[in-house]
């Protein structure tokens, strides 16, 4: 009887053990449940499908999260491939880095060095591409546009690498090389194809064999048959798609998929200032040129900031059904990642609770660190309105309306190529309904353009070629119209 009564004791304890609550009263629990409260938030409010985050310093985690199936059904956990976007752009620049560290490349050489015959068009200089260099390309100051006309966001073809590559040559640069800020993919992409020839190898394999293998970073690829071959992956949330996978072309700008596991080893690196294991993996110089700003606050691959007085080092990522952002601040040791399978603001919720563990814990500053970035930054951050002030040049000033331009104008749609719609979403598109419009229409003696980014007058440059005020080509000089290298369809 006594045996009974000890072991029903046992049973009682070691039940209630199973059941005590998530959280206790002590201060770290408490941050933790503000930290998941916050997520879940987040979560609902955006109306997430699925996400993994974590919070972390340069050598552990401090919490970390993960919700929701995979577009295949399967629970989202810490080695979930996802698509990181353009993200993949930092990557990139730190394989560029690593390449100048080991001699095969330079930055201030131009990109003529590396693909002899590589033609750009401009409408500013003759031979841009001699002008055109490594670190240009890196900090979006090269003068491309956003996309190419094979292998951009409107273009979900099973396109190759290669073809994206030669229809760069194609577009025409929105600013004189190297004086001005334009967001682009192109740029990325020339550098991962630079980074090709020197080496000798696919980028995917410089990538592994200099970067995700030294890292341990296990699952990370850009090759698109390990992707589909995983079992343990989800597809970006795309309307009227439920799980449809897209190669993704653009390896230098976005192709790269890693998990929450393999992120965090790669912040880390730069949370340790290019140390990994006791070993330097990159010097410090080469960091401190990525997180240099030229304009607009971006650098080499990486966006710098400021969250009050405090630095912090970040990029983001979207498109195909996908968001994501890793953002650390150097000056406190901490980071932190979310990567989304659908829509989401993956940046405002690490920066938010990033400044929730701030407030929380008062971690002691890394004055020395803040004496670099000023070193390297404060200039910009003092006299950012006049740096960022450049004057604008056109091709052309030719605006006046004439009877030739009357073909041009009319409502347009753009094109979405290789994307498969649900019946529902067919019907709606054959009935006349197109979510992206662009107008074409004469004003008093000029042609505008109006989209949903705004409007700007037409300036002709050659015939059936226009440049918008802010540099983006229009051109009807082919079988298929586009502007900014996205085919138009003519509505009416």
């Amino acid at each position: 009887m006594k045996t009974k009564i000890v072991l029903l004791i046992l049973l009682i304890i070691v039940g209630s053990a199973g059941y005590r609550p998530l959280y206790t009263d002590s201060p770290v629990n408490l941050y933790m449940r503000e930290y998941e409260d916050a997520i879940l938030a987040f979560r609902k409010n955006q109306k997430v499908r699925a996400f993994a985050f974590a919070l972390f310093d340069n050598n552990d985690v401090i919490f970390q999260k993960y919700s929701g199936n995979s577009t295949y059904g399967y629970p989202i956990n810490s080695e979930t491939l996802f698509s990181i976007q353009s993200m993949s752009k930092n990557i990139t620049a730190l394989a560029v880095m690593k390449g100048v560290q080991n001699g095969l490349l330079d930055l201030n050489a131009p990109i003529s060095d590396y693909l002899p015959g590589f033609k750009i068009n401009s409408c500013f200089e003759d031979n841009p591409e001699e002008k055109i260099t490594l670190g240009m390309l890196l900090s979006n100051t090269a003068g491309f546009t956003h996309e190419a006309p094979v292998g951009n966001n409107y273009d979900f073809r099973p396109v190759s690498f290669a073809d994206h590559i030669e229809s760069i040559a194609y577009t025409w640069l929105k600013y004189p090389a190297g004086t001005n800020y334009s967001y682009s993919n192109l740029g990325f992409d020339l550098a991962a194809k630079i980074v090709e020839e020197v080496s000798g190898m696919g980028f995917n394999d410089f990538l592994k064999l200099h970067i995700f293998g030294p890292l341990e970073m296990t699952v990370t690829t850009i090759d698109d048959d390990e992707v589909v071959g995983s079992t343990n992956k989800t597809e970006g949330t795309i309307p009227s798609v439920k799980a449809k996978h897209y190669k993704i072309p653009l390896i230098g700008a976005g192709a790269i998929y890693t998990s929450l596991n393999d992120l965090i080893k790669y912040v880390q690196l730069h949370l340790n200032l290019g140390e990994a294991e006791g070993k330097t993996f990159i010097e410090m110089s080469h960091l401190y040129e990525m997180y240099t700003i030229r304009l607009f606050n971006y650098g080499l691959g990486t966006y710098i900031g400021k969250s009050g007085d405090t630095y912090f080092l970040n990029h983001n990522g979207g498109g195909y059904g996908y968001s994501s952002a890793m953002l650390w601040y150097p000056e406190y040791n901490i980071g932190a990642i979310m990567l989304c399978n659908s829509n989401c603001a993956a940046f405002d919720i690490s920066r938010t609770i990033l400044n929730m563990y701030l407030e929380n814990e008062s971690p002691a500053r890394d004055h020395a660190m803040t004496e670099i970035f000023d070193m390297y930054n404060r200039e910009y951050f003092v006299n950012s309105d006049r740096i960022n002030t450049i004057e604008r040049q056109y091709c052309s000033n030719d605006t006046l309306f004439t009877d030739e331009w009357q073909k041009y104008t009319g409502t347009y749609a753009f094109t979405f190529e290789g994307f498969e719609l649900k019946w529902y979403a067919k019907l709606a598109v054959f009935a006349g309904f197109h979510p992206q419009k662009v107008y074409i229409e004469k004003e008093g003696e000029i042609m505008k353009i109006r989209t949903d980014r705004g409007e700007s007058m037409l300036r002709k440059y050659r015939p059936g070629l226009f440049f918008t005020g802010g540099g983006e080509a229009v051109c009807f000089t082919g079988d298929i119209p586009a502007y900014r290298n996205i085919k138009l369809k003519k509505l009416k």
